[in-house]
C-alpha cells in the first residue's frame, strides 16, 4: 500500500505535467524545463513604469504650452500649425471684472507697442490650447505696419541714401526716378565703381530750365558768365552762359532731372562765372615774370604742373578748372588779337616768382572772392553725357551712363576754412558724392519706387535745414518710413512726463538707439507708411 509521500509525489507530479502540456514546453525537454508563469511578471512590470515615467517627461519637456504663455502683454503667440500670430490682453468685461482675450495680431510692430518691452518673446502654442482655453477676442493691429523689424544695432546704425533720375522713355517723357537706402555690403554699390571724381561732374537741367552743374562731392553750381557786369541783356547774358557752359562740357546735352533731385543737393551760393582779366593782352612789366611771358593774361606751367595767370599786380597761383576757361574763353582772344588759340607757355619754378599773402603762402587767383574756393579745382568732363557729340569719359554713347544719382552718405564732414558756413551750414556739411551707371545700382521690383536693403532699416529724425531735432521715423526694408510719436502714447499716461518720452520707441525695441538726422529733401523721397503708435495697434479690425 503507498505511503502518504508516495501520495504526494504522485499528486505533485501530476500538477506539473498539467502546467506543462498548457505551457507547451520543449518536445526533448523535461518537465522542469517548463516556463514558470511569474518569472516575466516582474519585468513586465518594471518595463510599463519605464514607459509610463517616458511619457511623463516627454510631456514635461515637451508640454502643449510653454509656462506662462498667456500672461497678458507679453508674449506673441504662434499657433503650430496655422502660424497664426496672437497677444494675449485683459480686457474689461461688462460687469466691469478684468478678462483675458486671445488676439490676433496683424503684424509684428502691432505686437511689440502693445507687449512689455523687457519681457518680450516669441512662443509657439498648440492650437488646441489656443482653441480651448482663453476666450478670443477681435484681430486688432495697425493695417500695412511693418511685418519685418530692423534690429537695435542695424536701426541705429547710419546708411548710405541715393536718389537716382534717367531719362524716360519717349522724347519729352518726364525723367524716372528711384530712391535706395544701403546698408552692409550694398554701401559698395555706389562707392566704388562709377562714383565720380574730381576730373568728372554731372551737367543737368531743372524742371524751370536752369542749366547746373555737379561736381564729385554733391555741390550745385549755375552758370552766370556775365555776373557782376552792368548793363548786360537777359540775351547777352544768355550767349555768355551757352559760351561758359561749351568751354566746360562741349557740345554735351544736361540731363533732365526732377525737383526733388536737386532738392538733395548741396547748393553754391557762387555762381561759376567765365573770368575776365582787365588789360588782358597788354604787355607789362610784371614783378616776378620773365619778360617775354609778361603780357597780362597769359597762363604759364611750371614742370610740376603747377599754372599760374598774369595780372597787372603779379602772378598768382590758378587752379586746372580756372585755367581752362581762362585758355577757352574770352580771355583767350584778349591775350591773342588774332583768335589764335591760347596755349600756357611752361616754365621753371626758378624762372617765376608768384605773389604771397601775409602768411608767406603763394595767392590764388580770386580768393578775394568768398566762395569761388567752392568751385572746382580740376577742370571736368560730363559723366552723364547721354546725349554728347564728342568723347566726355564716362557719360559717352558708348558708355550710356544714363542714370545720374546724388549719394548722401549718412554723416557730416568739415570743410576748410570756414566753407561750410557759406554754404549755409553751421556745423558739419552733409557727407555727398555723385554715381552715374547704366541702369540703377539696385535692382527695384516692378511697381516699386525705392529700395531698402533686405533687413535693415534705419531710425532717424527728418530735419529741416540746419535743425538738430525733428520728427521720428522707422524705415525698413518695405521701402516706406513710418511716423513714431515722441510722446507717451500708451494707455497709462500717469507719472513723470519727461520719463514716458518716446515710449513707441522703447517698445518697438529701440530704446538705446540715437537716431540721426536726416534732411527732410531725402526722407520725402520715401513714401509714409502708417503711424505706428499704442492706440492705433489696439484698434479692433472689421470684416
Amino acid at each position: 500500500m503507498a505511503s502518504r509521500r508516495d501520495e504526494l509525489n504522485a499528486y505533485s507530479f501530476a500538477r506539473k505535467r498539467t502546467t506543462a502540456a498548457f505551457l507547451k514546453p520543449l518536445p526533448n525537454g523535461s518537465i522542469e524545463s517548463a516556463p514558470r508563469p511569474l518569472k516575466a511578471v516582474l519585468p513586465s512590470i518594471l518595463l510599463g513604469l519605464v514607459v509610463t515615467v517616458g511619457f511623463g517627461a516627454c510631456g514635461i519637456l515637451k508640454p502643449v504650452a510653454p509656462k506662462g504663455w498667456d500672461t497678458p502683454a507679453q508674449n506673441v503667440i504662434v499657433g503650430d500649425k496655422s502660424t497664426t500670430r496672437y497677444v494675449v490682453l485683459n480686457s474689461r468685461g461688462e460687469n466691469g471684472s478684468t478678462q483675458k482675450l486671445l488676439h490676433p495680431i496683424l503684424n509684428l510692430a502691432s505686437a511689440k507697442l502693445l507687449l512689455d518691452p523687457k519681457k518680450f518673446q516669441v512662443v509657439k502654442v498648440k492650437e488646441e490650447e489656443l482653441d480651448g482655453k482663453i476666450p478670443h477676442g477681435p484681430a486688432i493691429g495697425i493695417p500695412y505696419a511693418p511685418d519685418r523689424l530692423p534690429t537695435e544695432k542695424e536701426a541705429g546704425t547710419p546708411k548710405v541714401w541715393a536718389v537716382c533720375d534717367r531719362p524716360g522713355s519717349g522724347e519729352n517723357s518726364k525723367s524716372q526716378q528711384a530712391v535706395f537706402v544701403l546698408g552692409g555690403k550694398d554701401k559698395a554699390r555706389v562707392e566704388n565703381q562709377g562714383k565720380l571724381d574730381l576730373h568728372q561732374a554731372l551737367y543737368v537741367e531743372n524742371p524751370e530750365g536752369e542749366k547746373f552743374l555737379v561736381d564729385n562731392n554733391g555741390v550745385a553750381f549755375a552758370f552766370d558768365a556775365t555776373k557782376g557786369q552792368p548793363g548786360v541783356t537777359p540775351a547777352l547774358k544768355e550767349q555768355a552762359n551757352a559760351k561758359l557752359r561749351q568751354v566746360i562740357f562741349g557740345d554735351a546735352q544736361p540731363q533732365k532731372v526732377s525737383s526733388e533731385w536737386m532738392n538733395t543737393l548741396i547748393k553754391s551760393p557762387v555762381p561759376l562765372v567765365m573770368p575776365r582779366i582787365p588789360g588782358a593782352g597788354r604787355p607789362a612789366p610784371v614783378k616776378g615774370v620773365p619778360a617775354k611771358y609778361s603780357v597780362i593774361g597769359n597762363i604759364l606751367q611750371t614742370n610740376a604742373g603747377d599754372k599760374y595767370v598774369v595780372l597787372p599786380d603779379g602772378l598768382v597761383k590758378v587752379s586746372n578748372f580756372m585755367a581752362k576757361l581762362l585758355l577757352e574763353g574770352p580771355n583767350a582772344t584778349d591775350v591773342n588779337k588774332d583768335g589764335s588759340k591760347l596755349t600756357p607757355h611752361t616754365v621753371s619754378t626758378s624762372a617765376i616768382d608768384p605773389k604771397r599773402d601775409e602768411n608767406g603762402q603763394v595767392v590764388q587767383y580770386l580768393s578775394d572772392q568768398p566762395g569761388t574756393d567752392l568751385w572746382p579745382s580740376e577742370a571736368v568732363t560730363m559723366a552723364n553725357a547721354a546725349a554728347t557729340k564728342q568723347n566726355s569719359g564716362l557719360g559717352d554713347q558708348k558708355s550710356g551712363a544714363d542714370v545720374a544719382c546724388s549719394v548722401y552718405h549718412g554723416s557730416n564732414v568739415e570743410y576748410a576754412n570756414g566753407a561750410g558756413k557759406r554754404l549755409g551750414f553751421e556745423g558739419g556739411v552733409p557727407k555727398m558724392s555723385t554715381w552715374v551707371g547704366k541702369d540703377y545700382p539696385a535692382n527695384i521690383a516692378a511697381g516699386s519706387s525705392s529700395y531698402v536693403t533686405p533687413g535693415s532699416g534705419l531710425l532717424y529724425q527728418q530735419v529741416s535745414g540746419t535743425a538738430k531735432t525733428g520728427s521720428l521715423f522707422l524705415v525698413t526694408d518695405t521701402g516706406l518710413r513710418y511716423s513714431i510719436p515722441r510722446n507717451n502714447d500708451s494707455a497709462n499716461k500717469a507719472g513723470n512726463a519727461e520719463k514716458e518720452q518716446d515710449q513707441a520707441q522703447v517698445h518697438l525695441g529701440y530704446e538705446s538707439v540715437h537716431p540721426p538726422t536726416v534732411d527732410k529733401a531725402w526722407s520725402q523721397l520715401l513714401s509714409e507708411g502708417p503711424e505706428l503708435n499704442t492706440q492705433s495697434a489696439k484698434k479692433p479690425q472689421s470684416s
